[in-house]
């Protein structure tokens, strides 16, 4: 095998690992979402200024991708568990990322930065899409609960964004 067909064999491998060999799964469309939502807490991730902003945006990601399909399912309990175990782990988080920037308050426009205006555009993004999925489908109540409540965790984001960009101001 050469060594380009070898390459080309590797990134299709990967790829099919992430998108096209998923179990079967029971709501496809939610599947679809999450990956959705995955690929653009990647781009807010890569615009990222704050290590911190970044670690939760990954963090976010792979809950997301633990979502997809029923074998994903941690070793350790079941998925309801693990779910409603990442939702405290998301609003703890959100609620010490305001604690760190309650004293400067909240800019009321967006814009301030690149990565906190895109932080909020997928805040926006990501209420609208859990809306319409839910009125598509059933999804897991923990799913749904999580879903419901990632908006304002990437609103924070933004907020945390943008006063790391600028603790001065």
């Amino acid at each position: 095998m050469s060594l380009q067909s070898e390459l080309e064999s590797r990134k299709s491998e990967k790829f099919q690992a992430l998108y096209g060999r998923m179990p079967q799964s029971m709501n496809p469309s939610l599947d679809t979402l999450l990956l959705e939502l995955i690929a653009w807490l990647g781009f807010a991730r890569a615009c990222a200024h704050s290590a911190r902003v970044q670690d939760v945006l990954l963090a976010l990601q792979m809950d997301l991708q633990r979502m997809i399909g029923p074998s994903v399912i941690p070793q350790t309990g079941d998925f309801s568990s693990f779910v409603a175990g990442r939702t405290r782990w998301l609003e703890e988080t959100r609620e010490a990322l305001e604690c760190e920037c309650l004293s400067r308050g909240f800019s009321e426009l967006p814009g301030d930065t690149v990565s906190g205006a895109i932080l909020d555009l997928l805040s926006i993004m990501t209420r609208r899409m859990s809306q319409d999925h839910q009125k598509q489908s059933q999804a897991d109540s923990t799913v749904r609960e999580y879903l419901e409540r990632l908006p304002a965790m990437l609103f924070t984001l933004a907020r945390y964004e943008e006063w790391q960009a600028d603790p001065q101001r």
